[in-house]
């Protein structure tokens, strides 16, 4: 498909190819992701009144996929006037009733499509990430059972297994599901249905199912199940046709690719993004390869008129070839666990040797990941265990943060800051906050009055509540449930305000922080934490070792209470600390 000629073609409306080369520009630019593209083909065919279905299906799905829903809709029913079986744009037109919180809508036209043999899969896909995306894990499985027999075996095992609370009620839930989750993984292991696995392949192209990012958190059995899910991910592409391994030439300068599904405004871009940006250009040749990133402004600065630059096309036949043909010497994935378009791709050698690092803390069991790529201080004679990779500790923390500007900070009222009051922040995602971590917080609210609990919200009311019960159960005073309190999710300048006015703030112990405690220690916050056995216990110990206040850093969590209860006790104590972080911080920013 030659596009120059299709663009020619378009010159002239009394082309005969005109409305074919115009739907066919419409495909070219879908699949390249450039939607602006699409619609201003269409208004061009649209002002030579070619109106064809083709061309108004195009348009609305451009709208679409941009977020101009209600202009979207207005195309979709023009569509659906002239003929009311077209169930792909009725799957269309319900995924914008869906985004514009036509709940009613949406489930009036979606359990239509999903009847429709030619919809179903689509249909039936959107339904469970709607339900997934709520944590409704009841209404998922429902689903699952209900179409078991239309899904591929592979899509329907990995649906199911990486279904799991955000918020778990007790340790014994906790250890129910991921028991229940690793049985399953193990039995699928046992089997060999190479047909499944071949189909599945197909699958990818359109729909990548969830990874088990989350899964992780629980913090039972993580690297045993992280090994078993690594072992079927492998039995699976196994089965996919490409070679796994492949050999390159020599390049003049080192050429090194950074890979990301988040190569926009987000925490792990933050921590590591600099490690693009000042690398060595006299040695190193450095490339982006975009997996799945939003594109926002930061997306735009990086790669806009960047010609070592890759954005790959969900075909894993194509992207392995052409990044093979980059003849890469190193690849970096920033989100390895996070990006479900990454866990497949990474199945496959497409460079010399391949690293991961702590964006998400934890070893891949990945046979085609080489390195773990760390930092000195955050490993201790316990972490450095931990790795199915060769772990390099790279100096101090490893990584190029940037200190805060503190003109961005927009001053909000969610937190209200007393004379006397002691507020305490632990404010990381609260599927981080374990129910083995509740009795810190439960003595706090019970025995010191002039205290408040800054949490995060989930941002889904029913989860809130259930964080929420699972602590007020086990008070003794119910009334002190008052004093804690659930912040709304917002933008980070907003976010740092919550930070600023906190009195101290304590790690979660199960998976420590990271970005939020970079800023809190900027913002000269005294944090608390306790020493860890694997590096995602162990980030604010690493951040509070480089600027020297060990002090903050406990063996267990009965002597983090003690800390927190001096400081309650002596706000002066708190001050001394401030003033040592803000003389020491500067070690923490723009460490090369």
């Amino acid at each position: 498909m030659d596009i120059n000629n299709l663009i020619q073609d378009l010159q002239d409306p009394r082309n005969p190819r005109f409305l074919k080369s115009a739907v066919n520009l419409c495909l070219h630019y879908n699949n390249m992701g450039n939607y602006n593209k699409i619609i201003e083909i269409t208004t061009k065919a649209i002002n030579y009144k070619v109106t064809h279905t083709a061309i108004i299906g195009n348009r609305g799905y451009a709208y679409l996929k941009i977020g101009k829903y209600y202009l979207a809709i207005k195309y979709f029913k023009k569509i659906l006037l002239k003929n009311t079986d077209d169930h792909f744009t009725k799957f269309n037109y319900a995924v914008c009733l869906k985004l514009t919180k036509n709940i009613d809508g949406y489930f009036k036209l979606i359990n239509e499509t999903i009847k429709n043999e030619q919809t179903f899969l689509n249909s039936f896909l959107d339904l469970y990430e709607f339900y997934r995306n709520l944590n409704k894990i009841g209404d998922c499985q429902k689903l699952l059972i209900s179409y078991k027999k239309k899904i591929n075996k592979v899509l329907f095992n990995l649906l199911e297994i990486n279904l799991y609370p955000i918020v778990y009620e007790s340790d014994t839930n906790i250890k129910k599901t991921i028991n229940n989750i690793n049985l399953k993984i193990i039995d699928e292991l046992s089997k060999n249905k190479t047909d499944d696995n071949k189909n599945f392949k197909a699958i990818l192209h359109n729909y990548l199912p969830p990874t088990n990012f989350y899964l992780s958190y629980a913090n039972y059995k993580t690297l045993e199940i992280q090994k078993n899910y690594s072992k079927y991910l492998e039995k699976v592409t196994n089965n996919f046709e490409i070679t796994k391994q492949f050999k390159i030439n020599k390049n003049k300068k080192i050429k090194i690719a950074f890979v990301s599904s988040i190569l926009n405004d987000h925490t792990v871009t933050n921590l590591f993004i600099n490690w693009y940006k000042l690398l060595n250009k006299e040695r190193f040749d450095a490339w982006l390869i975009d997996s799945g990133s939003i594109q926002d402004d930061l997306y735009k600065k990086l790669t806009e008129n960047n010609k070592k630059f890759y954005k790959v096309s969900g075909n894993l036949d194509n992207d392995i070839k052409h990044l093979r043909n980059l003849n890469i010497d190193v690849a970096i994935f920033l989100d390895y666990h996070m990006s479900r378009y990454n866990q497949f791709l990474s199945m496959f050698k497409f460079a010399r040797k391949t690293c991961v690092t702590w964006g998400h803390p934890l070893s891949t069991f990945n046979k085609n990941i080489d390195f773990f790529l760390s930092g000195e201080n955050l490993e201790n004679k316990f972490t450095q265990m931990k790795y199915s990779e060769k772990l390099i500790k790279l100096s101090n923390l490893s990584v190029y943060y940037e200190n805060i500007d503190l003109t961005q900070i927009q001053k909000n009222n969610s937190v209200i800051k007393k004379n006397r009051d002691i507020n305490i922040g632990i404010l990381q995602s609260l599927f981080k906050i374990l129910p083995s971590e509740d009795e810190i917080f439960l003595k706090i609210l019970d025995n010191y009055k002039n205290t408040n609990l800054y949490f995060l919200s989930s941002g889904l009311s029913f989860v809130d509540e259930i964080f929420k019960n699972r602590i007020n159960k086990k008070l003794k005073n119910k009334k002190n449930i008052d004093r804690l309190i659930l912040l709304p999710r917002s933008k980070r300048n907003i976010y740092l305000d919550y930070i600023r006015n906190m009195s101290f703030l304590i790690d979660s112990l199960s998976w420590s922080g990271g970005n939020t405690h970079f800023e809190a220690l900027s913002l000269n916050k005294p944090v608390i934490t306790v020493n860890g056995l694997t590096l995602k216990q162990n980030v604010t110990t690493g951040l509070l070792k480089r600027i020297n206040c060990e002090n903050l850093i406990k063996e267990n969590k009965g002597d983090l209470l003690k800390h927190v209860e001096k400081y309650i006790n002596n706000i002066d104590l708190i001050k001394e600390t401030s003033i040592n972080i803000e003389q020491n911080k500067k070690l923490l920013f723009n460490d090369v």
